[in-house]
């Protein structure tokens, strides 16, 4: 399941008067997500009973979550405070008005009859691919120190840039309209009309013509963002039109819930950060090992290594955190060999090509996901 997508107990979105939320249950649990609809403040859940698979398809398209990767029916917890309120699949769904899911289903006298809950995950087949690359599969052998990508290499990379400052951090392309970047590069800066985002370059003096540039509509910035400590570092940013998707510009998969790289794994970062003095042109890239968080905690005798951190690099320092900017992403391919999902965003670390011991420390990405798609919910469906 590539790109599966999940909402946590407070995401929502609404269409028409109707809010549909999407629960996530425990990671032992593995139904993964629960579909529940809220009417008038009432939680209802849906009766498995006469679901199928086409009102699988309309909730992943009407959510704008791709297509449904798993479908499963899962047993009503017992010991539910109240009484269980359901909604059932309306006899003549695919006759009713609307193209809506809330208009397929219907409140009825009884309880569900197999008390089963019906639970969706959606994933979007397009997210995580280099089609630029399609003709050259990139180079197997492992690297130190870091070097020019290639063009299209990484599709999914955007340059966030203010003004007469130009480039100042790197982004991550996740969907048509939205991105991610680390809460810092804003500090003191979160007027969206001072920012553009540019996407598919890969030398920042010439953009070339694949590059598609999109002001900023909005910047969220995590509401828990701590600036001593570099915690909550994380920023979900609107872009002010959807991307045309090419095969040099092209979102990122975002892991699934509780997905996270082993210890040792290596990922890939990218960016146009500092190398000793001067910041280079040309897109860099770079792998780095993945680090335990007790490994990593070893290295910052004044810093806590936090749940929100993940961290990444060479205990020698040849390729860390600095290669890359802030903001750039962390990307670790997965065992189909074709698809990339994003598990960290450059938040701090040692400096870029030191001598010193100590991993380079990122945003962790899947810590974050259901308050990223809240996020997306609230900004598409409840604001202007």
């Amino acid at each position: 399941m590539l790109g599966t997508w999940f909402l946590s107990v407070s995401s929502v979105c609404v269409i028409g008067s109707v809010l549909i939320f999407i629960s996530a249950v425990s990671l032992s649990d593995q139904s993964g997500s629960v579909l529940t609809v809220f009417r008038t403040a009432a939680e209802y859940q849906v009766c498995a009973d006469e679901w199928n698979h086409d009102l699988s398809k309309l909730t992943c398209n009407q959510l704008g979550l791709g297509v449904p990767s798993s479908v499963s029916m899962v047993p009503d917890q017992p010991g539910v405070p109240g009484r269980r309120r359901w909604l059932h699949v309306h006899p003549e769904w695919n006759l009713r008005n609307g193209s809506a899911l809330q208009a397929r289903l219907e409140k009825r006298s009884h309880a569900c009859h197999s008390r089963r809950r019906v639970s969706v995950l959606c994933s979007r087949e397009g997210c995580g691919v280099r089609p630029a690359l399609s003709l050259h599969p990139h180079r197997k052998k492992r690297i130190l120190g870091g070097r020019v990508s290639r063009r299209g290499a990484w599709p999914w990379q955007c340059s966030l840039q203010s003004g007469q400052s130009g480039h100042v951090c790197g982004c991550v392309l996740i969907a048509r309209q939205w991105a991610l970047t680390v809460a810092h590069c804003f500090e003191g800066r979160e007027n969206a009309e001072l920012w553009k985002v540019v996407l598919g370059l890969t030398n920042l003096d010439h953009p070339g013509a694949h590059s598609q540039t999109r002001s900023v509509r909005s910047i969220i910035v995590h509401p828990r963002y701590n600036r001593a400590v570099v915690d909550y570092d994380i920023s979900v940013v609107q872009l002010d039109s959807e991307v045309e998707e090419t095969a040099h510009i092209r979102p990122v998969c975002l892991p699934r819930l509780g997905q996270l790289p082993s210890p040792d794994s290596y990922c890939y970062i990218t960016g146009w950060g500092h190398m000793g003095n001067r910041m280079p042109f040309k897109l860099q890239e770079g792998e780095v090992r993945i680090i335990s968080m007790s490994q990593c905690q070893s290295y910052f005798d004044m810093k806590t290594i936090t749940p929100r951190m993940l961290c990444a690099g060479y205990e020698a320092g040849t390729v860390d955190s600095c290669m890359g900017d802030s903001g750039g992403p962390l990307v670790c391919e997965e065992q189909d060999g074709l698809h990339w999902t994003l598990f960290g965003l450059t938040s701090w670390g040692s400096v870029c090509f030191s001598k010193v011991l100590g991993p380079g420390v990122y945003s962790n990405v899947t810590h974050f996901t259901p308050w990223i798609q809240q996020q997306i919910y609230i900004h598409t469906y409840l604001t202007d």
